[in-house]
């Protein structure tokens, strides 16, 4: 071994050599490497990919060294790599076949990077030989700026509660990926992730790392009405407030999904929606129960999960405040996402029980139809062609009223 300094750089040279290392894990790791240079994925991206630290994926390429990739982690390279799983794992390679593996190590370091050169050839089992030449390199102390662009786009899917559970970094760059075409690259996802775990930065739309399977993930620290939203979202099962239209007191009601996989409102066994005018009131409700309901399937587990964790309403829904939204000079995206909200709400409860079938029909009316068909279009599936938002509004707010007055009959809380 010597090293010599030449213009602030150290070089180091080693002669090394491997015997009987598996012929499978050395194809694949020269299968993988070639396909990641071509596509210029670099080892840091590639260790990123995979949820380890900068160097795991570079300490992984010294061919003599005894790591390997580790078996679990043979799914994920076709994604990382974007490759199908045979140009990466031979199968053209004999059982236990192995390989010897000799040559060189020469790294050369400065204050600006670390550069790692491997010379080697490789003995096949019958005699015939092959040479190899990789080069790493690693650039130290340098500070890359945030993709302002993708930064946004990472809060957005923090407030739509895409990191309440924890994401594995190449979770994420799928799903920019798909959406984006290759916008992105994953260097640039780490370095936004990377500003948005350091807490002080922007707490708002902080995430912390975690640890799954050994590999790290990405989750939002949950404030208090987060973490029982969550719990909710778990079960199922939701609280939700409905303010009548004539009063500003507000009712609680269960909103959850069934067995079936259809949504409901939790109703009494003859058919009114449970609706008393506290939280606490309709937790009491819910625990003692005494043959009042049919109980959801998941309820149990919600309600004993529940230590700890501060209750609140997922959905509020006004019809009072629905309509003044409609009365104004200019319809707002929040008086539309309201008015969806609450049609769907219609829907659910219309369709769970023929008892409920003719609300249905109610908010079929031709102007809440219109409404309801013009937000999928341009809010929810996002059709080509924008259509102008085009409505009678004395008419709608009439059906509106109509279609309100008809639901809060069914509205009764019956606990005889």
């Amino acid at each position: 071994m010597e090293k010599k300094e030449d213009n602030q750089t150290i070089s180091t040279t080693e002669h090394l050599s491997r015997q009987k290392v598996s012929r499978i894990d050395f194809e694949i790791l020269v299968n993988f490497y070639e396909i990641c240079k071509k596509k210029k994925i670099s080892e840091r991206e590639v260790a990123f990919l995979m949820g380890k630290v900068n160097k795991y994926f570079s300490e992984i390429l010294n061919p003599f060294f005894k790591e390997h990739i580790k078996t679990e982690y043979l799914d994920i390279l076709p994604a990382i790599a974007s490759t199908g799983i045979r140009k990466i794992i031979p199968n053209d390679v004999a059982p236990k076949e192995t390989i010897d593996i000799r040559g060189t190590h020469i790294r050369e370091t400065d204050k600006y990077s670390e550069v790692d050169y491997y010379k080697f050839t490789v003995t096949y089992k019958d005699g015939t030989t092959r040479n190899y030449r990789w080069k790493i390199k690693v650039t130290k102390g340098s500070r890359s700026k945030v993709n302002p662009e993708l930064l946004e786009i990472l809060k957005k899917l923090i407030s739509r509660h895409y990191f309440h559970k924890p994401k594995f970094a190449l979770n994420i760059y799928i799903i920019l990926k798909s959406r984006f075409k290759n916008a992105f690259s994953p260097l640039e996802l780490q370095i936004a992730l990377s500003k948005l775990t350091n807490k002080s930065v922007d707490p708002e739309f902080a995430l912390q790392e975690g640890v799954d399977n050994m590999r790290i993930t990405y989750s939002k620290i949950l404030n208090e009405t987060e973490k029982f939203l969550e719990h909710c979202q778990d079960h199922r099962i939701w609280i939700s407030r409905y303010i009548p239209i004539n009063t500003s007191e507000g009712q609680f009601f269960i909103w959850y999904e069934d067995s079936d996989e259809n949504d409901k409102l939790l109703t009494s066994i003859d058919g009114n929606v449970l609706l008393p005018s506290s939280i606490e009131e309709l937790l009491t409700l819910l625990r003692s129960n005494d043959g009042i309901f049919k109980a959801p399937v998941n309820l149990e587990g919600w309600l004993s999960g529940m230590e700890g964790l501060l209750p609140t309403v997922s959905v509020t829904y006004s019809p009072k405040e629905i309509i003044d939204g409609f009365e104004a000079d200019s319809v707002s995206l929040d008086t539309l996402t309201d008015f969806v909200n609450f049609y769907n709400l219609i829907g659910d409860l219309g369709c769970q029980d023929e008892m409920f079938a003719e609300l249905l029909d109610l908010r079929e009316a031709g102007e809440l139809r219109n409404v309801w068909d013009y937000y999928c279009d341009n809010h929810l599936f996002k059709a080509r062609k924008h259509k102008g938002l085009s409505f009678d509004r004395m008419k709608l707010i009439v059906d509106f009223r109509e279609l309100v007055g008809r639901f809060e009959e069914f509205f009764r809380v019956n606990l005889q």
